[in-house]
């Protein structure tokens, strides 16, 4: 019979383990500690980081602390350290990479790009970095060039479906809607539960001249929400009488009022009416 392990034990055995007194090697422990931040297992790496018995240089146990930052989006305190350990280690492309991303989402675009740019060149194999620079070049309008770096992001990390997510994005932004359609549905396949991948994929959609399709949406509130933006999606490119159905349709189906939605029905409804002879 197999034996039961409470779930706080069963995390608690993810931890490297130290046998017979031997000593853990320092690169396998750093290596696991990053592994960790990698999958997202926040928890299990700041509980590693807090262990005694192994000993970490300080340059070390700083970096990791900083990738630990990051991966918490404590953006502000995470860009500190990097930039004080890029002093000291420039060629580091997990720092640059790390530094950049972390400027990226404070907005701050001329210190991220160079630390990007640093990054995909001495680490071209490192996918975070490629699409947090496709990102940025995104924010530029410079098409071609994010591009060209979601391209290298998706071919490292295929299976990522906020990447394939953001990529759709940016081809919704230069109104490739069929190709955009594409990786929505691919991030969907992979997390089929991704409101952000749902919401897209309504309006990639309706702005190609499609109907979503919100057959398998059972909650209410859900459904509405998506028929409201792809209403919205409709408005936007200029078919009143779509965005007008979509809005009508969400105020019916939702059991509580959606303020939202009937503002822009009465947006939609008086957009058509001046188009009308």
């Amino acid at each position: 019979m197999a034996r039961f392990v409470p779930a706080f034990l069963a995390a608690a055995l993810l931890l490297p383990s130290i046998a017979n007194g031997a000593e853990l090697p320092v690169e396998s422990f750093v290596s696991a500690i990053e592994r960790a931040i990698d999958a997202n297992r926040l928890i299990q790496a700041g509980a590693m980081l807090n262990r005694t018995d192994v000993a970490l240089a300080t340059p070390q146990r700083q970096r990791l602390e900083a990738l630990l930052l990051l991966a918490q989006h404590r953006d502000a305190e995470a860009l500190d350290r990097f930039d004080a350990l890029l002093a000291q280690l420039p060629g580091d492309c997990r720092l640059q990479a790390g530094a950049g991303i972390a400027a990226l989402r404070l907005g701050r675009m001329p210190e991220a790009e160079p630390k990007l740019l640093a990054a995909t060149a001495a680490c071209p194999d490192r996918s975070e970095a490629w699409g947090a620079l496709a990102v940025l070049e995104d924010k530029a309008g410079r098409w071609n060039r994010s591009t060209t770096a979601y391209s290298r992001a998706i071919a490292l990390s295929a299976d990522d479906p906020a990447l394939l997510n953001n990529a759709g994005v940016s081809l919704l932004s230069q109104q490739r809607y069929g190709d955009a359609i594409r990786l929505f549905q691919q991030a969907l396949l992979l997390d089929p539960a991704d409101k952000r991948a749902k919401n897209n994929l309504d309006i990639a959609r309706v702005a190609n001249g499609e109907r979503p399709s919100f057959d398998g949406e059972e909650d209410s509130l859900r459904r509405a929400e998506r028929l409201n933006n792809a209403g919205y999606a409709a408005l936007l490119a200029g078919d009143d009488i779509a965005a007008t159905g979509y809005f009508d349709e969400a105020i019916k189906i939702n059991p509580f009022r959606f303020d939202t939605a009937e503002t822009n029905l009465k947006s939609a409804s008086d957009a058509a009416a001046r188009a009308t002879p």
